[in-house]
């Protein structure tokens, strides 16, 4: 852990430590706070008489607990007649507001506000009185003047609290209270919060709660997005497949081959000898899936000793075709393992095995080769405990990724109903099994390939003895692509279909306003309103992992009318496409095992005053909390495959619950409770420690210190298409808090999306890390300021 890392936590502890001494004094009394403009009342109950002098002051600093943190030496009280301008119409309104609680800070108050305490406690003079019951700021007439004075010109300034931005109405950012908590903003900054109310900032944070641990420190108000509990809710299923893939998935397709294979060997010594050119087919297919999972000693048939060589060393290499069964689109560069299954060997052995499988398909029309198969088939499916391992394997990938999306081993077996493999290799049985096979339209992301591509595989239909899985983008990508040589109008698909798809407005005016995908394809427009009919009934969003993440992905660009108007602005909507795109690259990086990739081809702080308050505010997509709730609901019902993680499961549910429930309060306008406020004061240590939990361990290794990853979603002539997540961005928002604007700090992903060759996780910290990372997509580059480093807060708390 850094120095800074650890300085955060020792903070966050001892804060935590010192609130939880002082809870039951402030739960016994809580003061009014004498600090907001419209408190008018709270300020006239003050006592002028006649302390004049404030000689008074001093019997408090001889108490021993205040002596120990100050001399009055020196610092005797003197009347004080601040240099401010006949007209406060002049200051600004952030300066009015400090101007009058500087009149308290002189006379001791203690400033629950962290940014009011911060800004005094960088003078010498300020030396609040803590820990006494009975003590009470005293105001002389001048005082109380002048006070009243300022508080009229607030009122006067609030009459204009928002300010009309076309149809909407913005936060007047000159109402800002805590712009002198940040060393410096940039114009340009200064800008987007007149504009839009917010500005995003290249921040390059390898982790989305670092910001939040620096705003807890130096007590910058948090924004907390919806990026960053999709964060962790996508590291909890991606740890929880991770262990279920090396725990159960891995034996269990390990079991079934091995489990085939005896059988296998069984038939060669009991069938009748015409058979035995069919199962040792079987019995090669079974080696070569044994070999790639991992097996060092696997029995190859004579006949096929040569081809398992050229096959056993492509495996190896990641490169070269397919040599047992031919296929001149399979490239077994695919066998690269990426996501998380380069984390350990048994994941990769895994990883190659399953793409192995999944990439070799048989011609349907091939007799021996379909034979084959269904020799396999019948193996595992007259065997009561084999049968058993391999629909409960199915079955799980089927609640993860989905239903699989071509022809394969479980469309053989519904249709085995025979007793004997003489019966169901018979001529008859054969031909039935292949019509009937034929007849089932079972696919629905279609390969594309241009007019002008000659290829055989155009009329191949292939069957897997493990298909991959359907998803949506894969359907929707497969279906918005034209490829046709140097005359192909679109061989890429663009992240932004998806929301497209799903009537998102923003995404659809990008597309068709700024890329032009209308006049650069006349079909886009036809092909896209299609897709969006037959999506618009979609309702099946329970079905797998797969949907239910799209769906609360999609929820992060929701539009509401009780949304506050900044997250009505054009820019905002870009920053929720932007989050909605990362959160689909975390699914499509998780899955990318599972689901089937579209494819075109053409040729600290110790004793003093108790901490201040810490004041938060949750991002108010009501649709978002609500959706993303009910996906962790899903993850519960899903545990019962992968229970290592339910306490952390469960800790990420009280987060969401809190986050939800802050967010309606916000928008309803109830009262944020000073112990919601807490605990949302700790948001980045508690993300922290449930990674931590998820991780196994106190603190995070090597791979784990960056968020950054990376998925191929599609690809055509062997160029991929990448979309990946790199480190955070800070985005600074104007946001209401108890009756002020406040600037609140949160995190958000940063999205890429570019063509070019299949790269794993670890490649691509590589190149964050070298800074050889490709342009952000045009749409978003806007409201991207690159060139601006983070705002650096400079508030002291020396007590």
């Amino acid at each position: 852990m850094k120095t800074n890392q650890i300085i955060v936590f020792l903070f966050v502890l001892l804060s935590f430590s010192i609130s939880c001494k002082n809870k039951s004094r402030q739960d016994k009394e809580e003061k009014p706070d004498t600090t907001k403009a419209e408190d008018r009342e709270s300020i006239e109950e003050f006592n002028a008489e006649l302390f004049t002098d404030k000689e008074y002051l001093r019997e408090y600093y001889e108490i021993p607990h205040i002596k120990e943190f100050y001399s009055w030496e020196g610092m005797e009280y003197q009347p004080w007649s601040p240099d401010f301008p006949d007209d406060l119409s002049t200051l600004p309104y952030d300066e009015l507001r400090l101007l009058r609680n500087e009149i308290y800070a002189r006379n001791g108050h203690l400033f629950n506000d962290g940014f009011l305490r911060g800004h005094f406690n960088k003078e010498e003079w300020y030396m609040p009185i803590f820990d006494v019951d009975d003590f009470e700021v005293v105001l002389n007439e001048e005082e109380k003047e002048l006070i009243n004075k300022i508080l009229d010109e607030e009122k006067r300034r609030k009459e204009h609290k928002k300010i009309a931005n076309g149809k909407l109405q913005l936060y007047n950012s000159d109402l800002v209270v805590n712009k002198k908590q940040f060393e410096k903003i940039p114009e340009s900054i200064e800008k987007d919060f007149k504009d839009q109310n917010f500005s995003i900032l290249e921040a390059n944070r390898a982790m989305p709660f670092y910001a939040y641990d620096e705003n807890a420190y130096q007590y910058i108000p948090h924004y907390i997005t919806t990026d960053l509990y999709l964060f962790i809710l996508h590291k909890y299923f991606s740890r929880s497949l991770e262990k279920l893939d090396e725990n159960y998935m891995y034996g269990q397709l390990k079991s079934i081959l091995k489990g085939a294979t005896e059988n296998l060997d069984k038939l060669s010594k009991i069938e009748h000898s015409q058979f035995l050119k069919t199962v040792d087919w079987a019995k090669m297919y079974s080696a070569l899936a044994q070999y790639a999972i991992g097996e060092d000693k696997v029995v190859v048939p004579e006949s096929y000793k040569s081809i398992f060589a050229l096959e056993k060393n492509n495996i190896d290499n990641q490169s070269g075709k397919a040599e047992f069964i031919p296929n001149s689109l399979v490239s077994y560069k695919e066998l690269k393992p990426r996501g998380h299954y380069t984390k350990s060997d048994t994941l990769q052995k895994y990883f190659k095995a399953f793409k192995w499988m999944s990439l070799n398909g048989i011609n349907l029309k091939n007799k021996e080769q379909l034979k084959g198969l269904i020799t396999f088939a019948y193996v595992i499916k007259s065997d009561n405990d084999l049968y058993r391992k391999y629909n409960e394997y199915v079955s799980v990938i089927e609640k993860l990724a989905g239903q699989e999306d071509n022809l394969s081993l479980s469309d053989i077996m519904k249709l085995l109903v025979v007793q004997t493999l003489t019966d169901a290799l018979s001529d008859d049985h054969i031909t039935k099994i292949a019509n009937q096979l034929d007849d089932l339209e079972k696919e629905k992301i279609k390969q594309v390939f241009g007019k002008s591509f000659k290829t055989p595989e155009k009329e191949i239909k292939r069957m897997f003895f493990l298909s991959s899985t359907y998803s949506l983008s894969g359907e929707i990508f497969s279906k918005l692509v034209h490829v046709d040589g140097a005359q192909s109008k679109r061989p890429f698909p663009n992240g932004l279909d998806i929301p497209t798809v799903f009537n998102n407005k923003t995404a659809k005016k990008i597309l068709v306003e700024e890329y032009n995908e209308e006049e650069k394809w006349s079909e886009y427009g036809m092909r896209l309103k299609k897709l969006q009919e037959q999506f618009s009934t979609f309702k099946d969003w329970e079905h797998n992992y797969g949907f239910k993440g799209v769906h609360t992905a999609l929820s992060a660009s929701s539009e509401q009318d009780n949304y506050p108007d900044y997250m009505k602005t054009d820019a905002y909507n870009r920053k929720e496409l932007s989050t909605s795109l990362a959160s689909w690259t975390h699914i499509k990086h998780d899955l990318i095992l599972y689901q089937e990739k579209p494819f075109a081809a053409e040729s600290g702080q110790g004793g003093g005053p108790e901490p201040p308050k810490h004041y938060s505010y949750v991002e108010p997509n009501l649709k978002f909390w609500d959706t993303a709730l009910e996906l962790v609901d899903w993850l519960e019902n899903f545990s019962e495959f992968e229970s290592s993680y339910k306490s952390e499961l469960r800790r990420i549910k009280e987060v969401g619950e809190l986050l939800k429930l802050v967010a309606y309060k916000q928008i309803e306008g109830r009262e944020i409770t000073a112990e919601e406020y807490n605990e949302l004061h700790y948001i980045g240590g508690t993300i922290e420690y449930i990674l931590l939990g998820l991780l196994e361990t106190d603190h995070l290794p090597e791979r784990e210190k960056s968020m950054a990853l990376i998925a191929d979603v599609y690809s055509y002539n062997q160029v991929n298409l990448n979309v990946a997540v790199g480190h955070s961005d800070d985005i600074y928002v104007i946001v209401p808090i108890k009756g002020e604007y406040h600037i609140a700090r949160g995190s958000v992903f940063s999205y890429y999306e570019f063509t070019g060759k299949i790269f794993n996780d670890e490649e691509w910290r590589n190149q964050i890390k070298n800074n050889q990372i490709p342009d952000r997509p045009q749409w978003i580059q806007p409201i991207i300021n690159t060139g601006t480093k983070p705002l650096k807060g400079h508030m002291e708390f020396r007590y």
